[in-house]
């Protein structure tokens, strides 16, 4: 084995920092159990919120909606069974979706509605348009 000299050290943990480097932005990708992507847009004067939940029943979606934003949790599981007389194969996967969206506006938690259709779950909110009230200084 060799030594390494002084400026090989710095080679090396330049190449592992590298390599670490790599691996995070690879893993921002990778959600532990799954991916959940979201759309927001504005439309009427209410922000709604898109988010793609394949494979999740309707009874498996939980939503928490305060002033500051919207948690969305979600379990789905599922099932591949596959047979012929040479051999059997059977896979099972689960999937926890976890995700903290804020709101890019000021909305009326009271007025929060969500709908889920074909693995796509709806969220929409009234913006708050109230401006506050004026204050007399005294």
């Amino acid at each position: 084995m060799r030594r390494l000299r002084r400026h090989d050290e710095k080679d090396v943990f330049d190449h592992m920092q590298r390599m670490f480097d790599e691996m995070q932005e690879m893993g921002k990708n990778i959600v532990p159990g799954g991916q959940m992507p979201v759309d927001i847009r504005e439309e009427d004067g209410d922000i709604v919120i898109s988010a793609d939940l394949p494979g999740v029943n309707k009874e498996d979606i939980s939503l928490k909606a305060d002033a500051e934003g919207l948690e969305i949790v979600a379990e789905g599981s599922t099932e591949v069974k596959e047979e012929n007389e040479k051999y059997i194969r059977r896979e099972r996967s689960a999937r926890k979706f976890r995700r903290k969206i804020q709101w890019p506006a000021e909305v009326d938690p009271e007025t929060v509605e969500a709908s889920y259709d074909d693995g796509v779950l709806e969220v929409r909110a009234e913006k708050d348009e109230s401006e506050g009230h004026d204050i007399e200084i005294n």
